[in-house]
Formats: structure tokens, C-alpha cells, sequence
């Protein structure tokens, strides 16, 4: 499965579509970016798929597309796959494929791609950072008249169990979501951009109009990623507000430290993350809300 897209907050606004904020973020964190973020499940590229109901699967283009792990997924299942991101750092760590070219450009901005030649855009956890009407009209000037525009992000993930190993009892699970939460949002919320708000409302108010595509349509899944102690708090060091709370406050207690005390007292592991009496490490499994966006009958661009 495809790694996913940039988390909220780790591009720029969409004023100065992925601009200095952004590109610093990107380039000081592409790394933890491709390592640790969660894994797209099949389901949403089959859905997708449905949905676009395409004939010949033959020119996909993702935009945004960070360290490349959807274009990769889509160069699977394509003849050809273009990518773009507007950071030279996040493009120079992107995965590879023989049919897969990428390009620097932002999503608004796609000069280097002909009107009328792809079958299927996407764009992963990034709408929030665009210039909406202006990405729109790009995506209805690339897309051929039965082409696709699908967008998606994820939100907010939440503690559960993994089949198949001793539970995590549920009072457990609680309190490790407690303490994620007020990281996420009682440490952290100031350090977050404001778009982040879009990904937590699940891109509602977002859709494109009429005036852009004759059918929009909306999807709700969800996905998981089982990850080692050292493997979730790295995930929670590609967050760019725990970025941003460390450029502000340097020499303050680490809240990833804190944070990491609270998820060992919890699960009652000692400092090295193993259970006492245990060798087996131990395993948390995190589940994201993804919504996603769908749209065909792109309306032509008046000439």
C-alpha cells in the first residue's frame, strides 16, 4: 500500500500556494515524512477507480505529491504517471518507477502539462493548501472530457487494538487518545497552520461548484498502520507543529518526551518500550477517518 500524503500543516497557505513556511517544513522533515506516515488502503484507489469508470487507464497526474508514494501507487495500475510538487527537497526522496516522471510546479500551475491529456488528477491531503477556484480550473484544463478529479485527506486518528494480539484494554485506549488529543490540540494547536482546520472538518465547503465539474460526489473510508512505540513517535515527529513548537521554544521540555512517559506508563512498559518479562515489542495500531472528494464532467474553459 501507497504511503500517504503530507500532514495537515506541513506545506504553506494557500495564499502563497507552498511557500517558505512550507518548503522549510518540507525540506527539514522529508524524511520522517516518508518513513512514518500511514498507508492508503487498496479500497481508496478501487474506489476511485469505480467511481472514474475510465475506459483506458492511461495518463494520471498527482500534484502535491511529496515524496511520491501515491504517484507510485497510481504508476501501478496506469500507463503513464506525472508528478509535481512545488519543494525540490520532498522530490529529490521520491520514490521511483519507469513510467513515473516527476516535475517541480505548484498544483495551480501545471505549464508543463498539455490541456486535455489526463485521465485521472489527484491530490493527497493537500486541497486545503490551494488556491481552490484557480486549482480547479487547471485540473478542468488538463483533464480530458472524461476525466477524473479526486481529492482526499484524513483526519484526526485514534487508538484500537490490533487482531490479533492481547488487547489493549479499552480504558487503555482511552487514555492514550487523552494524551494524543491534548498534544495534538492542547500543546500543539497553536503551532498548527489555520488550514489545518479544513482537514479536521474533513474538507467540507471545499467540493468544487457546477461552475467547475457536472458531478461531485463525496466518500468516507478509513485506514490503519500498526506501529512499534519508536515507529508512532516517529510519526508524531513528521507533525509540523511539533517542528514549529521546537523552532519557537528551544530550550523547553521536548513534548514529544512527555508525551512518549505518558504512552509507556499507560501501556506499562518500561524505558525501552518492552513489557517486563517480555521480549515481544510491543504494538499499537492507529486508525485515520479519510474523506474523499470525487469529480467528473469537467466544464470546458471558456476560450
Amino acid at each position: 500500500m501507497a504511503s500517504a500524503g503530507a500532514e495537515a500543516g506541513e506545506a504553506a497557505a494557500a495564499a502563497r500556494p507552498h511557500g517558505a513556511l512550507g518548503a522549510e517544513l518540507f525540506s527539514q522533515q522529508a524524511t520522517l515524512y516518508a518513513a512514518y506516515r500511514p498507508d492508503y488502503p487498496e479500497g481508496l484507489y478501487d474506489a476511485i477507480l469505480r467511481f472514474a469508470a475510465l475506459p483506458h487507464l492511461g495518463t494520471a497526474l498527482d500534484v502535491a505529491t511529496g515524496t511520491g508514494q501515491v504517484a507510485a501507487a497510481l504508476a501501478a495500475r496506469f500507463e503513464r504517471v506525472l508528478a509535481c510538487d512545488s519543494t525540490q527537497a520532498q522530490l529529490d526522496n521520491a520514490v521511483q518507477r519507469p513510467n513515473l516522471r516527476y516535475f517541480l510546479a505548484p498544483a495551480e500551475r501545471l505549464d508543463g502539462v498539455p490541456a486535455g491529456t489526463v485521465d485521472l488528477l489527484t491530490a493527497a491531503q493537500s486541497l486545503h493548501w490551494f488556491d481552490g477556484p484557480a486549482f480547479f480550473a487547471e485540473a478542468r484544463r488538463v483533464l480530458q472530457p472524461g476525466g477524473t478529479l479526486a481529492v482526499w485527506g484524513y483526519g484526526m486518528p485514534r487508538f484500537a487494538s490490533v487482531p490479533g494480539r492481547a488487547p489493549h484494554p479499552p480504558a487503555a485506549l482511552a487514555a492514550l487518545q487523552h494524551a494524543l488529543q491534548e498534544l495534538h490540540t492542547g500543546v500543539l494547536g497553536g503551532y498548527w497552520d489555520p488550514q489545518r482546520w479544513h482537514v479536521l472538518n474533513h474538507y467540507r465547503g471545499l467540493e468544487p461548484g457546477p461552475e467547475h465539474f457536472g458531478l461531485v460526489q463525496r466518500a468516507e473510508l478509513s485506514m490503519h498502520k500498526d506501529l512499534s512505540i519508536d515507529a508512532l513517535l516517529g510519526y508524531i515527529s513528521s507533525w509540523s507543529s511539533l517542528a514549529a513548537y521546537r523552532r519557537r521554544h528551544p530550550q523547553a521540555p521536548d513534548p514529544l518526551l512527555a508525551f512518549k512517559q505518558q504512552l509507556l506508563a499507560v501501556l506499562q512498559l518500561g524505558t525501552d518500550g518492552t513489557a517486563a518479562g517480555s521480549s515481544a515489542e510491543p504494538v499499537v495500531r492507529l486508525e485515520w477517518p479519510v474523506f474523499l472528494i470525487l469529480a467528473k464532467q469537467p466544464v470546458l474553459l471558456a476560450a
